[in-house]
């Protein structure tokens, strides 16, 4: 008997330490690794179409020499006036490279004699030289970031500049007269070598561009007006032949067109005047904007698209078959994961909360189902208010400018949601 005593105490202790290592573990679990959060922040989701693309532009030929070599004096994509030297033309490479190093050594001296005369009036300002070293940073990492790299090298030398102006007044070890001095004396060198060119004028004001590709007789520029389908697949199949003799090209007009065939499903959200945005994902440009010019008739379930648009750089003045994104549509609020959405009933709540059924009809009426998330503030769950208005499957998103509804309030930026976890309810405390 008292053996039977012993082994059922054995047991009993047993069951009490399982239950008792299944209690801690639960709750261990419960507080470290059933919850997971995200925090959430507003963003802009684009609908997009996909497009193949044609750039049109009214591109006219620069002539020159077929025996020389040409050295470009302005970028990509600058405007010019008609008349004014866009390029020089040397009899040999040599001639070409020593012009092209003259240009630039003329360019830097000119920078440090502007700096020499600043350091000599006590110009120069330790907190302004700072400001400056800021502003020549962040404007060199946004041409970087945006891909038109026409102006970088302006960039750098307006950092290199601040950054040298900052250590002339730091502490003076940057011999400024001696770096002048040696790059006179460079310039007098080639200058020296009567380095022969000939001056290349543009015939007319507009864009300047210094390679020809072959494509500029693709498309009239001036008839897109009577754009088809056949139009942009002619541009897009075109073979190009090689170009000789021109030495670059003008762009005469400030306008200048996408063209693309699009389902014609898509045709009740375009309108001739309409302003769109498209995005360049090859160049890293998002949300350019586009003024729908022309649009074709119906053929085999397409319509042919012409796009406008005046903004020019170097990259905008060289594109030609691109893969274009059209933005048919945003949505733009809270991006939230769609599996922390719930359905709250404030009717089980108020059961829960056993509170007095002996009421008026109207304080019984029965309070309506809502769309919510849970959040954490500290370690008690709060239910948040959302409403959808948009999902791609695992995110959706969520109105940024939600009311509170039936005493629940809305999602705010930055609030932690609770993406994972168990037995949500509002009010509940995980601690």
């Amino acid at each position: 008997m008292k053996k039977d005593k012993k082994w059922i105490n054995a047991i009993c202790i047993v069951l009490i330490l399982t239950v008792m290592v299944y209690l801690f573990q639960d709750v261990f679990k419960m507080n470290n690794n059933e919850y997971e959060t995200e925090i959430i922040d507003e963003v802009t989701v684009q609908d997009v179409v996909n497009l193949e693309a044609f750039i049109v532009r009214d591109e006219q030929y620069l002539d020159g020499k077929a025996d020389g070599t040409h050295v470009p004096l302005v970028a990509d994509g600058d405007r010019v006036a008609s008349g004014d030297t866009v390029a020089r033309i040397c009899k040999k490479e040599q001639d070409a490279a020593d012009f092209a190093e003259l240009e630039e050594s003329i360019r830097i001296r000119d920078r440090y004699t502007q700096l020499n005369e600043q350091t000599e009036l006590g110009a120069l300002d330790m907190q302004k030289l700072n400001k400056d070293i800021d502003a020549a940073y962040t404007s060199f990492l946004k041409t970087v970031n945006s891909g038109n790299y026409a102006s970088l090298s302006d960039n750098v030398g307006d950092l290199e500049e601040s950054l040298a102006s900052k250590q002339v007044l730091k502490d003076g070890t940057i011999d400024i007269e001696s770096k002048i001095a040696a790059l006179d004396k460079r310039i007098a060198e080639l200058e020296a070598k009567g380095i022969s060119t000939e001056n290349v004028p543009a015939p007319l004001s507009g864009y300047y561009i210094s390679n020809v590709d072959g494509y500029e007789a693709a498309v009239d520029y001036d008839s897109l007006s009577d754009i088809t389908v056949s139009t942009v697949d002619s541009a897009l199949s075109y073979k190009p032949t090689a170009v000789s003799g021109k030495i670059g090209k003008i762009v005469g007009s400030y306008k200048w067109y996408i063209i693309a065939n699009i389902e014609s499903k898509y045709s009740k959200l375009l309108e001739k005047g309409d302003s769109l945005k498209v995005n360049l994902p090859e160049y890293g440009y998002d949300n350019v904007t586009v003024l729908v010019e022309y649009l074709s008739a119906v053929k085999d379930g397409k319509i042919a698209v012409a796009l406008s648009c005046n903004a020019m750089n170097e990259t905008y003045a060289n594109m030609r078959i691109e893969n274009v994104e059209l933005v048919v549509e945003e949505h733009t609020g809270y991006r939230v994961k769609t599996s922390a959405i719930h359905t709250y009933d404030p009717a089980e709540e108020t059961t829960a909360a056993g509170e007095d059924e002996e009421t008026t009809s109207e304080q019984t009426s029965k309070p309506e189902k809502m769309t919510v998330v849970y959040i954490l503030r500290g370690t008690v769950m709060n239910a948040r208010r959302v409403e959808v208005i948009y999902t791609d499957g695992d995110y959706s998103i969520v109105k940024s400018d939600s009311s509170s509804f039936q005493g629940i309030r809305p999602i705010q930026r930055y609030d932690e949601v609770i993406v994972k976890g168990r037995d949500l309810k509002n009010g509940r405390s995980i601690g």
